[in-house]
């Protein structure tokens, strides 16, 4: 049997170098020593019969070969990952992992408390590590491992992406209690003619205000903004305070009516709603804990 005399930690090893292309860092990604990590690339060196990494200026990159063995040794590591954990029932209440995901901040607003209460009585060791968003790097971050899930509003994610629905919202407008705008019907022309918030959340700035703008342009319109921040974070205090208006999720503008002194309005034009998914990759799809909470999600938001 050729497997015999193989280490088959060596491709632990392997999927670490490629993801980091940097022998340090692989090193500490498995918690072992850089001479550990250098002595096993030497071992793949051989085994492969191909050098697998090699420097580029300052940088290593992966070999036309190593490349080729990328996607096989993923899928041998999660076969070997499924074939273990599936010999044992899974207990999250026993189970111990840090789960790094992305959450946009209007979806913490949403989720986080019920999800972290729901985590706290039934798998009290398992933390999450909340990442800000990169949506133009999603399906590369989750494929290196930086991230295991994400929890977003994403109209088209990458090809490499699984995702599960789990609930959808719509825009609503939000302005200050008394604003004059409430003292008579809203026209679309007064929509646009008033100061607008809009959130711009750094790479993804057309996450959300492309169902805006795109909609204002299709009847020729554009709004006046005024003030663009990169999160929702003291947005209710600006509306409350200023004759500024905003149109937002209205599962967050429910939250920010407990807070602030301002009102929901029906903006006057049709806007799409937003499709609130879950996002993995496929390294994570059978491990037993990451289903587990993939499915604590789904049960507590999927409606």
């Amino acid at each position: 049997m050729r497997l015999r005399n193989a280490d088959l930690n060596l491709l632990v090893a392997f999927d670490a170098l490629m993801r980091e292309c940097h022998v340090t860092r692989a090193a500490n990604l498995l918690d072992i020593s850089q001479s550990s990590m250098s002595l096993a690339l030497a071992k793949l060196r051989v085994l492969f019969h191909d050098p697998l990494l090699i420097k580029s200026g300052n940088a290593l990159i992966p070999t036309v070969r190593a490349r080729e063995l990328i996607p096989q040794v993923e899928q041998v590591l999660r076969n070997v990952d499924m074939l273990i954990h599936e010999q044992t029932p899974f207990d999250p209440a026993h189970a111990s992992q840090v789960i790094s995901m992305i959450v946009v901040d209007y979806i913490d607003f949403v989720v986080m408390p019920t999800l972290m209460a729901a985590l706290g009585r039934e798998a009290p060791d398992v933390s999450l590590r909340l990442i800000n968003p990169n949506p133009r790097r999603l399906g590369e971050i989750m494929s290196r491992g930086d991230i295991d899930l994400a929890l977003s509003y994403f109209p088209t994610p990458p090809e490499n992406i699984r995702t599960r629905p789990l609930f959808t919202d719509r825009l609503v407008g939000i302005a200050r209690t008394g604003h004059p705008m409430f003292e008579r019907p809203l026209s679309l022309e007064r929509f646009c003619e008033y100061g607008h918030v809009a959130i711009e959340p750094g790479e993804g700035a057309t996450m959300y205000n492309a169902l805006v703008d795109d909609a204002l342009q299709n009847v020729g319109m554009q709004r006046r903004v005024m003030l663009s921040k990169p999160t929702f974070l003291g947005v209710p205090f600006v509306i409350a305070q200023t004759d500024l208006i905003a149109t937002l999720p209205e599962r967050l503008v429910q939250r920010f009516t407990d807070i602030a002194p301002v009102r929901i309005f029906e903006p006057p034009l049709h806007l799409d709603r937003l499709n609130v998914v879950l996002m993995w990759h496929d390294r994570t799809h059978n491990n037993p804990l990451h289903r587990w909470v993939r499915d604590l999600v789904a049960r507590l938001f999927a409606r």
